[in-house]
């Protein structure tokens, strides 16, 4: 094989803020890092482009959507040959489609990196050749094989977090921001604010929790949409509780918020993965989650979080249980960050994608 170095191009297709997006930056950033030439098609969205760009990494915005494909399409091909690629790495369904049509008429192998439960056939006819799906937990492993995808295409790669890595802050600051009490623990959910995510599960348990630990202050970090929000909102002031629930919006100091929280929560009705689980443990806490796809694969019950029925009996239980028991709390939380150390950083994750390249790519 040629000494030169290996070159990738990434493809992502969403233009939102969630999990595949920035793990599509932080692939390339970290892939860069390592001697691996990288490139990045993606939507023209500037937090992205600008973050390619700090690290030297050039980056092609295309509209994915324009013409129904089409012209994404013929310019994602001329991409991939002008660019002399060794492989194409694809992230969410649209980028996996037009990576798909795009490495076979060029000859070279496709990666997809499933992030979450899917239903599109693409999936199906990817595995063949060199071709690879990495599958982000072994619950979506067996999604895919389930689904007709071949076992042995699949590989499994957990994602990694670099949240250790950032300094330690003040719990006071967060309360002082918000303007909550110094005197109330927080409880976190972090993750857009929808429906799937639970957030009506975590308010409802909230009136038990006060009931035993009043000092109790429940706060929902990321992005709201629609008007759900709202909803949840007007249930709390129904229900209460409204002094007891802060919503923070989207943020981009995380790692802050969860040095200030006792632990976070996740009462999701389903998760491939559980990105905000292996962040909230990086940062030596643990989560009370429900017991639901993933979760079990990177929270050890009574040991670095809870995994619990998704009801709000069951998570006030469990919420009063760490609020109640700080010492339990901590040594959990330090357990976590062990776990997080020894499995889940990005280092690990990109030198499991390097082996995964290494496999397809031939002389």
């Amino acid at each position: 094989m040629s000494h030169r170095p290996l070159r990738v191009l990434q493809v992502v297709s969403s233009s939102a803020t969630s999990g595949a997006e920035h793990h599509t930056l932080v692939v390339a950033r970290k892939l860069a890092s390592r001697g691996i030439y990288v490139e990045v098609v993606c939507p023209p969205i500037p937090w992205m482009l600008e973050g390619l760009a700090q690290h030297g990494i050039k980056s092609h915005p295309i509209d994915m959507k324009k013409l129904g494909g089409l012209a994404a399409q013929s310019a994602l091909l001329r991409i991939v040959r002008n660019g002399k690629f060794n492989l194409v790495h694809s992230h969410l369904s649209r980028a996996t489609y037009l990576g798909f049509v795009s490495a076979t008429l060029t000859g070279i192998p496709l990666v997809t990196t499933v992030h979450v439960e899917t239903r599109e056939p693409i999936y199906k006819y990817i595995g063949r050749g060199r071709n690879r799906l990495i599958a982000v937990s072994n619950y979506i492993h067996g999604m895919l094989k389930g689904r007709g995808a071949k076992s042995e295409c699949i590989e499994v790669v957990y994602n990694g977090t670099d949240f250790a890595e950032a300094p330690v802050s003040t719990v006071a600051e967060v309360h002082d921001e918000f303007g909550i009490p110094q005197s109330r623990q927080l409880v976190g959910l972090v993750g857009r604010v929808a429906p799937e995510k639970g957030h009506h599960i975590a308010l409802s348990a909230l009136p038990q929790v006060l009931d035993k630990s009043p000092e109790t202050q429940l706060m929902f970090i990321g992005r709201t949409e629609g008007i759900f929000h709202e909803q949840l909102a007007k249930e709390a002031r129904l229900l209460g509780v409204e002094s007891h629930v802060t919503f923070t919006g989207n943020r981009v100091d995380v790692p802050r918020m969860f040095d200030a929280m006792a632990f976070s929560i996740l009462p999701s009705v389903m998760e491939s993965f559980g990105l905000a689980v292996i962040e909230c443990m990086a940062r030596g806490r643990p989560v009370v989650a429900s017991n639901v796809g993933a979760l079990a694969e990177l929270i050890e019950h009574e040991k670095t979080g809870l995994l619990v029925e998704q009801n709000p009996e069951e998570f006030a239980k469990a919420m009063q249980t760490l609020l109640l028991n700080p010492e339990m709390c901590q040594a959990m939380g330090r357990n976590a960050r062990m776990v997080i150390q020894e499995r889940f950083t990005v280092e690990q994750m990109v030198e499991r994608l390097e082996a995964v390249y290494a496999m397809v790519v031939k002389d």
